[in-house]
């Protein structure tokens, strides 16, 4: 048994500086890790040195960048990133996820909420507990957050 969730988002995004499309795109696994990141992830780890001393290190993860066959879900993982006709992104990632990243993914989808392009309440994806035929919790978009509900 595992601790792994089908996540799906599915989310338009309003028109985006170079620079954060430059840091999403390598976040979905599309595109080289940028010299800044400024979407506030805390990638801070504590390592034990050599010389047995503990120490904060920076370790920068892609967050939705999984790709290819599934492990426990089914299907294919993927992210994909595409920009739409009338102007903005439109963002597609199906992913396996433990509860253990969601300290990581969080502040992500955080920060896709801050950009979304809704105007209303709309339902954006969904997590399901690999196991479950049913889905557990839905995603939404409100107010330019992202909700699970």
């Amino acid at each position: 048994m595992a601790d792994i969730y089908d996540f799906f988002l599915a989310i338009n995004l309003r028109e985006l500086p170079d620079a954060e499309v430059a840091e999403l795109r390598w976040h979905l696994g599309l595109g080289p890790q940028p010299e800044d990141l400024t979407i506030p992830i805390d990638f801070s780890e504590v390592i034990v040195g050599a010389d047995g001393e503990p120490a904060v290190v920076q370790t920068p993860e892609a967050q939705l960048a999984q790709r290819g066959p599934a492990w426990r879900i089914g299907g294919a993982l993927f992210s994909a990133l595409e920009r739409r006709e009338n102007g903005g992104w439109a963002l597609t990632a199906r992913q396996e996820l433990h509860p253990d990243y969601y300290d990581h993914v969080d502040p992500l989808l955080e920060w896709l909420g801050a950009r979304a392009d809704y105007e209303h309440t709309a339902y954006v994806g969904y997590e399901r507990w690999y196991e479950d035929t049913e889905i557990e919790r839905l995603l939404v978009i409100e107010d330019h957050k992202i909700l699970r509900r």
